[in-house]
């Protein structure tokens, strides 16, 4: 083979290595999460002198319900860095 064929033979197949479509890998990459997170809620319940048994069990109904609102919106900022915590990079 002469110098020009090996050119043109190392050109063609340089250009139908172009020519394939690039492959897709998931790569994690950190990335941001969604928003900050929730302020921590305050316990009314075992604050101060025991109020009786009515007004301890309400507070403890009231601090209940604030730590659940406060673990569900844990749970919504986590599962959006989850969700975002793997990209698609292009190589090829």
């Amino acid at each position: 083979m002469g110098g020009l064929e090996v050119r043109v033979l190392l050109l063609c197949l340089l250009l139908a290595g172009c020519a394939s479509e690039p492959q897709k890998v998931p790569v994690p990459v950190m990335v941001g999460c969604l928003g900050l997170a929730p302020t921590r809620p305050v316990n009314t319940f075992g604050a101060g002198a025991y109020p009786g048994d009515k007004a301890a069990a309400q507070a403890a109904l009231i601090d209940s319900a604030a730590w659940e609102g406060y673990a569900l919106k844990l749970e919504v900022i986590i599962a959006g860095c989850l969700s975002r915590a793997v990209k698609t990079v292009k190589r090829g």
